[in-house]
């Protein structure tokens, strides 16, 4: 995968009861989230710029919004 096309914004997660490596790879309307490498789900922003899942395994909203704000910050 080239990084320059599809930027990867990688951190650890606590999901469950561990911690995992998560990571978020840029796509065109949507990032590709993947827990420990293994793709898990998609996510977007929705019309009024809210994160959602798009598909995959389905997070919770706190999930979704944890990984939305780690996109986000590493944009600030």
């Amino acid at each position: 995968m080239d990084d320059m096309e599809h930027p990867v914004i990688g951190f650890g997660l606590a999901y469950g009861n561990q911690l995992i490596y998560c990571e978020a790879v840029m796509k065109d309307n949507q990032y590709d989230i993947l827990f420990d490498g293994l793709w898990v789900a998609s996510i977007a922003h929705n019309d009024d710029w809210d994160w959602m899942q798009a598909s995959g395994v389905i997070l919770t909203e706190d999930i979704i919004a944890e990984i939305g704000l780690r996109i986000e910050s590493h944009y600030q």
